[in-house]
């Protein structure tokens, strides 16, 4: 089996040094210290008695824990692969690179997959902090496995728009600025061009999930909500003892809509529109890159 060059080079260089150990038990240690934060809040660190034993509320720890995640998962990896290419420019080593016969597209296609081995090595080692709401039920393993996926597909999608400017611009401050401003427009755009139209016509508008989903499909944020555990079940069954929090009022508002829709899109969740969108435009970045990149001009 061949491994990309890109991708083993820095597999070698960079995963065994002691940044990488550093990184992951920083990250490791502020989700537990979240997660020890939010459970001594609301008393569950505590003997578990009916009065004081909530498990709506832990389903609402997993909801704090995995936004968290995804914070930082979004914020990072710009930091990580938008001078991917500028500094190799920088440190006047691009050169090499381009004059080997590994095709510019691999160069770019290997920057791309050590940003997501960065990604899927945090989260591996996460999952055992994540892995404690399995204590208190609700939260199934398939569950978690559609959301590391979803994270793949995002971090795909990030990962192309900062290769894509660490290409176009030679400087590495000017690629990660650009990158963080676009990834700001894509994830907050749609929601504010969404809100604008909903209030110049709030007398004759009535969102729908198909309007919705038309709107903020482009938004990571749109497909993260897929995620968020609304616990209707059991607010049903137990009423007013399980409470809902933000995150569950997001989710029960969005499982409303969806099952109101009649058509094919009552079966597409917000993270598949998202993930569709994020492979498609990630695939188009990939491929202009990678035209930026290659110093030869074929002639017709």
């Amino acid at each position: 089996m061949k491994i990309n060059p890109i991708l083993q080079k820095d597999i070698k260089t960079k995963l065994r040094g002691w940044r990488s150990v550093i990184l992951i038990c920083s990250y490791v240690t502020l989700l537990i210290f979240i997660l020890l934060i939010y459970f001594v809040g609301n008393d569950l660190i505590y003997s578990y008695t009916m009065p004081s034993f909530n498990p709506r509320v832990a389903i609402g720890g997993y909801n704090l824990l995995i936004t968290f995640q995804f914070a930082l998962l979004y914020l990072a990896v710009p930091a990580i692969i938008a001078t991917s290419i500028s500094s190799e420019r920088e440190r006047q080593t691009l050169d090499l690179m381009l004059v080997t016969k590994t095709p510019a597209r691999e160069i770019i296609a290997g920057k791309i997959l050590v940003s997501i081995a960065h990604i899927l090595l945090l989260l591996i080692a996460s999952m055992p902090v994540v892995g404690v709401v399995f204590f208190f039920g609700g939260i199934g393993f398939p569950d978690l496995l559609k959301l590391i996926f979803f994270y793949i597909l995002t971090s795909l999608f990030v990962a192309s728009s900062g290769v894509f400017f660490s290409t176009i611009f030679k400087r590495n401050i000017v690629s990660i600025i650009t990158t963080y401003i676009f990834l700001g427009l894509m994830t907050f755009g749609p929601f504010l061009g969404f809100f604008a139209y909903s209030l110049l016509n709030q007398m004759t508008f009535s969102p729908t999930y198909r309007s919705i989903a038309l709107s903020l499909f482009p938004s990571p944020v749109f497909g993260f909500l897929s995620f968020y555990f609304s616990g209707t079940s059991h607010y049903d069954i137990f009423g007013s003892y399980y409470g809902h929090g933000l995150f569950s009022s997001i989710a029960y508002e969005f499982e409303v809509l969806i099952a109101s829709e009649t058509g094919l899109l009552r079966y597409m969740q917000p993270w598949i529109v998202n993930g569709i969108f994020s492979v498609l435009f990630s695939l188009l970045l990939i491929l202009l890159s990678s035209a930026a990149l290659n110093p030869v001009r074929r002639k017709k």
